[in-house]
């Protein structure tokens, strides 16, 4: 019979004690309940039967076992000899770690040496370790004498801790499991797995629960979330759930929190936590809600590229681009050109940024990965984010995102720049050759120069004129390595054709001639139709935001910020710009509310937003007679008196969107800010213009084709 640490530990006190020793006693050794070591007896008892021995318990008196003492020698040897789980000094610690967490009172180091198997020594030493990992979550050890160990903080800080042990050594498949498997047989693991032992700080059927809570999620949100956040949110509402039935409570910012409110997460959150409360049948207090907020806001995963594009992220939109410069410039590689590179990380980094500023858990399995294949490029991101984000410190798990979308970016410019030349070989040169040329260039278009040879005439031609031989059969004498495939060409010869490629880029590198860019296709008719009506869009979207320029001056004395929108609202709805002024001041106002609009190192702050009640795109300066005071697009206080102004309709296609997208880039720009700090109509007018003409001519490709 297997029996686990503690209870080995009692049968070795009852065993070398020659008189009865009372529970309390016991249990003080031990350093665990009273209630516990009777739960232990309970299991006990059988097992000194099984040896002849009997387990005598006295009330008052304590407990003793009675018994021949060569079946005591039996049962002790037994106990000692059974094979027991080892450790690893990071699994004592995780384990250690566990035990803390969960504990509501000190635990004694005796305790957790015997759960360990290890001396009290070995884990005082192992308890040192921890301290220095425990001060980054601003957690700390209280150690004294006969008093045990304590872990100490906040509530906020431990479920930190706990969500970063989960993350670090469970899998998202295992989580999965957990919720899909069948409650009822939810015991039947090994109980020493560490695995195991981290999925007990979360009760397995409140998975269950919170999952099905969230079924609903995907209405109530804007977005939806990628697979790996959707079950970050179900185990940190499990165990927050865990948490508040244990009565460790969690304690929320006001401020933060009245900023959150009427956001889409507050309200999603408001309606989880409703669900909650009638699923677990317990109060939940309402501190929990900011954190399932946070939380929401942290995942969000944007459905298009188009939100992404809206001027709240006009300050975010600069950094991206100065990162992508300073990635461009220490690679020596092009990526300024690569839209798909800017919407990317803009998209990834405006929940990233929320996590980091808020010190949330950052999950990156393949971490590892990143940092063995893409070292010198993880390196690189590292010095750029730290660079264009001084101000927060950036891990390395979230560096491993980064640098997952600038290695993509880097592998669509090898792709791009990549132009091969290739010999295609058969027995006379005609026939399969041709067939597959044809294959060929319509398959793989970055093999831009193909030549038919026959078997013979492979030897004759220098191997600096080709990048590689694609041959219908084999070549005994090839001058050259050689891919044989079908002159059907199926996908697999497609995929071993652009594998020998990649060997070959690698290899030699890429000649001059081999990277000459193919001339444009002509457009075809259809092509040519949406290039036309994008012409339009654009074109209408930029001529009307430039017509309804206005730049104007304010005597702002005595005037509060509301009151001083409500004028210029005022102004835009006898232009006929707004249908009605106050819902769109509110949602102005409510906009501030949850970050900054000015805009850092200059006197300008960009208000902004998309109404039903603005009939069409707007871009208008009002120039203040006295400063007024406001947060910044960095959460820090400045002064601004230049009132930038950008509205748009409710419903505003991708083309409108894009057009204010690039009003709002402007601004970051220095050149863009000495015209708008002039108040000159005319200057501020033409330098818009002139950028936006320049923009349309790109966004149809009329630049580019000139």
């Amino acid at each position: 019979m297997r029996v686990s640490s503690r209870q080995r530990a009692v049968i070795e006190m009852l065993l070398q004690e020659t008189k009865s020793m009372t529970v309390g006693a016991i249990a003080e050794e031990i350093g665990v309940s009273a209630r516990t070591i009777h739960r232990e007896m309970d299991v006990l008892e059988s097992m000194f039967e099984h040896y002849g021995l009997r387990l005598v318990r006295k009330a008052g008196a304590g407990v003793e076992v009675i018994g021949p003492q060569e079946q005591k020698q039996a049962l002790r040897m037994d106990v000692l000899h059974q094979t027991t789980t080892e450790f690893t000094a990071q699994e004592r610690k995780i384990l250690i770690l566990c035990a803390l967490l969960e504990a509501t009172e000190p635990v004694k180091l005796i305790s957790l040496a015997l759960d360990l198997k290890v001396t009290t020594a070995t884990v005082s030493h192992d308890l040192d370790d921890l301290e220095q990992m425990l001060a980054q979550y601003e957690l700390s050890l209280l150690r004294k004498r006969g008093y045990g160990v304590e872990l100490i903080g906040s509530e906020a800080s431990k479920r930190r801790a706990i969500s970063r042990l989960l993350s670090d050594h469970l899998d998202d498949h295992q989580v999965i499991e957990i919720i899909k498997e069948n409650i009822q047989n939810k015991n039947v693991r090994d109980i020493d797995s560490i695995s195991e032992r981290l999925l007990g700080l979360i009760d397995k059927e409140k998975l269950i629960k919170v999952e099905n809570a969230l079924n609903h999620l995907e209405e109530e949100l804007p977005y939806s979330l990628a697979d790996s956040a959707y079950l970050g949110l179900v185990t940190h509402l499990a165990l927050a759930m865990e948490r508040v039935e244990k009565g460790e409570n969690i304690h929320f910012d006001e401020v933060t929190l009245s900023e959150l409110t009427g956001t889409p997460e507050y309200e999603a959150a408001r309606t989880i936590m409703e669900r909650l409360k009638q699923t677990f049948q317990m109060e939940i207090p309402a501190a929990e809600i900011g954190y399932i907020t946070m939380h929401l806001r942290g995942a969000k995963l944007r459905n298009s590229q188009e939100e992404s594009l809206w001027p709240e992220n006009a300050e975010l939109m600069a950094r991206t681009q100065r990162l992508i410069q300073y990635c461009e410039q220490r690679l020596g590689l092009p990526l300024r050109d690569d839209g798909s590179l800017f919407h990317g990380l803009l998209t990834h980094l405006e929940p990233a940024l929320y996590r980091l500023k808020r010190k949330m858990e950052i999950r990156n399995p393949i971490l590892d990965q990143i940092k063995a294949n893409y070292g010198e490029l993880f390196a690189v991101t590292k010095e750029a984010l730290a660079q264009v984000f001084p101000e927060l410190h950036v891990p390395d798990e979230e560096v491993g995102y980064v640098v997952m979308h600038i290695g993509a970016a880097l592998e669509r410019t090898r792709q791009e720049q990549q132009r091969y030349r290739a010999l295609v070989v058969c027995s006379s040169g005609i026939g399969s050759s041709k067939i597959l040329a044809t294959r060929i260039q319509k398959e793989i278009p970055e093999i831009v120069s193909l030549r038919n040879l026959s078997l013979f005439d492979v030897g004759r031609i220098p191997p600096g004129e080709y990048d590689l031989i694609i041959s219908t059969l084999p070549l005994p004498n090839s001058p050259m390595e050689y891919v044989m495939v079908s002159p059907l060409l199926p996908q697999e010869d497609i995929q071993k054709i652009k594998y020998h490629l990649h060997l070959a880029g690698e290899r030699q590198g890429q000649t001059p001639e081999a990277k000459a860019s193919k001339p444009n296709p002509p457009l075809a008719g259809e092509q040519a139709s949406l290039r036309l009506r994008a012409m339009r869009d654009y074109a209408g979207y930029a001529s009307e935001l430039v017509e309804g320029m206005l730049v104007r001056k304010w005597d702002n004395k005595g005037l509060a910020e509301k009151e001083m929108l409500d004028r210029i609202c005022g102004e835009l709805q006898k232009r006929g710009s707004l249908r009605a002024v106050n819902p769109v001041v509110q949602q102005l106002l409510a906009r501030e509310r949850l970050g900054g609009l000015g805009i850092p190192d200059t006197s300008m702050a960009l208000f902004h937003g998309k109404s039903e009640e603005v009939r069409a795109v707007s871009f208008t300066v009002h120039l203040l007679e006295e400063p007024i005071r406001i947060r910044s697009m960095d959460e820090k206080e400045m002064s601004v008196d230049i009132l930038l102004l950008l509205l748009g309709p409710k419903e505003l296609p991708k083309e409108g969107l894009e057009v204010l997208s690039e009003v709002s880039s402007m601004l970051i720009e220095e050149e863009a800010q000495r015209v708008f700090e002039s108040g000159d109509t005319q200057r501020i007018a033409d330098h818009i213009a002139g950028k936006l003409y320049y923009f349309c001519l790109n966004k149809t490709g009329l630049e580019r084709g000139r």
